[in-house]
């Protein structure tokens, strides 16, 4: 009896151990590890810049006039301008004041272009709030205006203090401000500046068409032609750094995914597009936002490869662009090898295209010299042209054109051609050399 009781309470056991053995088999869940998918990677394909040197070092002006009542000489010489703006970035401008509705764009014209003054161009409007970051103004509250050009007003004569404007004449908004500057700190940098105008060119103003006058050189001018050697940089790490999920995109030849984002590339022109289909690009961004974060997403990741510039903006489409330069000239190739450009959603970013090549500058060679006509004989052959409406014509300039080694054995360099260039309807179009023969 004790034998078939001790049984029962054995096997009663064990069909109980039995289940508890079971259940935690059924139930249980090891310990991994949990993937974050949104790992960062901290990647840099270049040399970062230093996010106070972000402003100095991206938006710099291209041309600078001086006008000297009877005559305008200029320069497009980045040293010069460079000499010109750390003179400027020196001081503490003050009592900073809005004109914009005072004057017309004629009135304006007039204190811009009168006698001594010195006339700074960027490419595009500028927010004052970025351009802070170069020059300091004693207000801290900087207005939410732009500017594409400042003027140092050099007459001081019964004055006991000096005079700045940043104005803005080709954009959509008209913006005027004035501000003061130390009378003695002007006086000083005008000195040295006048020391330098003997060595500008004279340009002549120029009717473009009906809507617009433009100062060109006068006199033809030789530039040099340079080769690079272009070195390739990592699809590996533009992956890391534009991916939240690198790890897990998919690769083809030329195109890499992990939706909502795409990567593909050209290896022909070693260009690469980014592009982020979950995107938002209804909401519109102020354009100081926009400047501050496209310079900074591309120091993220040390994009900033080679001599860019700002050079344009848009703030219906939220885009922003930054060219390549050589010899302070901006750089033109019709497969975007020579633009850096971004189109912001509300959130993040929607668009990025760009080259994955830095040029070598050790391997810099000048090849010969180039002899450009003058600008006025570029605006006659340009008004000749049938085929061309001049009241769509936007600006002129000199520019370089970039293209690759035409040598099979040597497609790794890049040429650089000195040529006259032409805005029309928002595109950049050159002026071939030979057309040009007889004017």
């Amino acid at each position: 009896m004790k034998y078939e009781k001790m049984k029962s309470i054995v096997l009663t056991l064990l069909v109980f151990i039995s289940i508890f053995l079971t259940y935690n088999l059924w139930t249980y869940q090891p310990g991994y590890d949990t993937i974050d998918s949104n790992e960062t990677f901290d990647v840099s394909v270049g040399e970062k810049i230093e996010e106070t040197d972000l402003s100095k070092a991206l938006v710099k002006p291209y041309q600078l006039f001086y006008h000297s009542g009877n005559k305008t000489v200029g320069t497009l010489d980045g040293k010069e301008m460079g000499n010109v703006i750390k003179g400027l970035s020196s001081w503490t401008l003050f009592d900073l004041k809005d004109y914009s509705n005072q004057y017309s764009k004629d009135e304006m014209k007039t204190i811009i272009q009168g006698a001594k003054k010195i006339e700074i161009l960027f490419p595009d409007t500028v927010p004052l709030s970025v351009y802070s970051h170069v020059i300091h103004f004693e207000d801290k509250n900087i207005p939410a205006a732009s500017f594409d050009r400042i003027v140092i007003d050099l007459n001081t004569v019964n004055s006991d203090a000096g005079t700045i404007y940043f104005a803005s004449l080709d954009s959509g908004k008209k913006y005027f401000y004035e501000c003061r500057v130390n009378l003695e700190s002007l006086q000083k940098f005008e000195k040295n500046f006048l020391k330098q105008v003997t060595s500008f060119e004279e340009y002549i103003e120029q009717p473009l068409n009906s809507k617009k006058n433009i100062f060109l050189p006068r006199s033809p001018k030789e530039y040099k032609s340079y080769r690079f050697y272009a070195d390739t940089l990592s699809l590996e790490d533009f992956k890391k750094a534009l991916f939240s999920d690198p790890n897990n995109v998919e690769v083809t030849k030329n195109t890499f995914i992990n939706i909502p984002s795409v990567m593909k590339t050209d290896e022909e022109y070693s260009t690469l597009s980014y592009i982020n289909l979950s995107v938002d690009n209804d909401t519109s961004i102020p354009p100081a936002s926009l400047f501050q974060k496209s310079m900074e997403f591309v120091n993220d990741h040390g994009g900033w490869t080679d001599d860019y510039h700002f050079y344009s903006i848009s703030t219906v489409e939220n885009k922003i662009v930054y060219r390549l330069f050589m010899e302070n000239h901006p750089v033109f190739n019709e497969n975007n090898m020579a633009e850096l450009t971004q189109e912001w959603g509300s959130n993040s970013l929607s668009k990025y295209e760009r080259p994955y090549f830095t040029l070598d500058m050790v391997s810099k060679n000048a090849i010969r010299d180039v002899l450009l006509p003058s600008g006025a004989s570029v605006l006659y052959a340009l008004k000749k042209d049938s085929t061309i409406k001049i009241e769509e014509v936007e600006d002129i300039v000199v520019g370089y054109k970039m293209t690759r080694d035409t040598n099979e054995s040597n497609k790794k360099f890049l040429i650089f051609e000195p040529s006259w260039y032409y805005k029309y309807s928002g595109n950049w179009i050159r002026v071939p050399l030979e057309e040009l023969e007889g004017f």
